[in-house]
């Protein structure tokens, strides 16, 4: 990172901030201390500033902060400019440095331009959840997860529902049943062992699953129940299992079925 940016973001650190955050992420012992949203505030500033954006993102990353601004930046800069190709060659590139959840999910909701053309990221996408290494195959789940569920079958935006009952996934559907555009192809690619990418990969693997369970519930229950052909690792499934349950969204009655895969 420009020497400039990284003294100004030492000016901005917080030690009580820092002391409290990195305790929620193992192995960080390179942060400042400087705040999410401040980080945030101080990418758009840099934007506003500096019409060659490219030329902040010198040097090699020393602090946690760093790392982080880029991503931001990145993700920005991508979304105001709507190139395609600029976007996969920076996603490409900023994939190897996230190295905690904190960076990848941060990053992965900046990205926002993946939301917009889902269709040209979802091959990129597939590559990186099928990855051997912790954080890229994350990436790709926070990625479906932020831009991918929540399509519906005409290509726009919709919501989670606001109640999951019996019905929603028990009954049988006279048509076809209800799924996004991307419903299909995100079961397809979590529909793996993650066990040896790591805890923080299987999270995510059951993070998905279960807020596609409140957005398309049939689909996702029919999955879960197919048992035979699942090829999910256990700890990713009991994962999306125990993060459904937990959810305000499915009934009692809901909770206690899907409970009931793990018995």
């Amino acid at each position: 990172m420009n020497k400039t940016v990284r003294d100004k973001l030492v000016s901005m650190r917080e030690e009580k901030y820092r002391e409290f955050s990195s305790a929620l992420i193992p192995g960080c012992e390179n942060m400042l201390g400087v705040r999410v949203p401040v980080i945030r505030k101080y990418a758009k500033e840099l934007l506003k500033e500096n019409a060659d954006w490219q030329k902040i993102l010198v040097e090699d990353d020393v602090y946690f902060e760093e790392t982080m601004l880029r991503g931001f930046i990145i993700g920005m800069v991508t979304s105001k400019e709507d190139d395609v190709e600029l976007a996969k060659e920076k996603l490409a590139e900023f994939v190897p440095y996230i190295d905690n959840w904190s960076i990848n999910d941060s990053f992965c909701n900046a990205f926002k331009i993946a939301g917009k053309h889902g269709d040209d990221f979802i091959d990129e996408i597939e590559k990186m959840v099928k990855s051997k290494k912790e954080y890229e195959a994350r990436a790709g789940l926070i990625l479906l997860l932020n831009h991918y569920v929540k399509v519906n079958m005409a290509g726009k935006k919709t919501v989670r529902k606001r109640t999951v009952e019996i019905c929603d996934i028990t009954c049988e559907y006279k048509g076809d049943i209800e799924k996004g555009r991307y419903t299909d192809k995100i079961l397809q690619f979590v529909d793996r062992d993650f066990s040896k990418n790591g805890y923080y990969t299987q999270m995510a693997a059951g993070w998905l699953i279960a807020e596609l369970f409140v957005t398309y519930p049939k689909a996702v229950w029919n999955y879960l129940t197919d048992k035979e052909k699942l090829k999910i690792d256990d700890v990713s499934y009991k994962k999306a299992v125990r993060k459904i349950c937990e959810s305000k969204t499915p009934s009692k009655e809901v909770k206690e079925c899907i409970s009931r895969l793990c018995s």
